[in-house]
């Protein structure tokens, strides 16, 4: 019997790693593509590891779903970015998992994921907007910048919510075999 909770505990770690790793692969990808698609918002990203963290949402527990959101964005902001950038990618990475997780939670009737993703969309941009404020003393300028992220961010939030919806029932298809 332990044999058998060792070996599923095993497979339910290795699964968490490789999503982990899959969500900073889709940062480095992100990176790139984004600013070829969106030349006049350099901060702008589409948001591809927020497929993993969705996924991560609907069928891991909390703290496992959490684990891989802090274990991503520490990873990401290592390879790709410096202290300021980390702080600025943590807290928006930070309160856009929480507004998720609890859409997911307390709106489970009504939320879809593609929904939730909305919700971690615009919850990102305007983390990323406070420790900007914050960090940078930035006022109205902020702001006015904020609003075409808020805008991007909805389409490409909707997209990423699509994906991640796709991929989950793929997922689900290759875990129940």
């Amino acid at each position: 019997m332990n044999s058998l909770r060792a070996k599923i505990n095993t497979r339910h770690i290795v699964l968490i790693s490789v999503l982990v790793t899959l969500g900073v692969i889709f940062s480095i990808f992100d990176r790139f593509i984004s600013s070829a698609a969106f030349p006049f918002l350099p901060t702008a990203k589409i948001g591809l590891a927020n497929i993993v963290i969705l996924i991560g949402i609907y069928r891991f527990k909390f703290k496992e779903a959490l684990l891989m959101t802090i274990l991503k964005s520490t990873l990401v902001g290592l390879i790709l970015g410096s202290p300021i950038t980390f702080v600025i990618g943590f807290t928006a990475s930070m309160l856009s998992f929480f507004g998720m997780y609890a859409a997911y939670r307390l709106l489970n009737r009504v939320a879809t994921m593609i929904s939730v993703s909305v919700i971690g969309g615009f919850l990102h941009i305007w983390g990323q907007l406070l420790a900007v404020a914050v960090i940078y003393q930035l006022g109205a300028a902020v702001l006015t910048y904020g609003a075409l992220l808020v805008f991007v961010s909805l389409v490409t939030s909707i997209i990423i919510g699509f994906v991640g919806l796709r991929m989950l029932r793929i997922f689900d298809q290759k875990e129940n075999s």
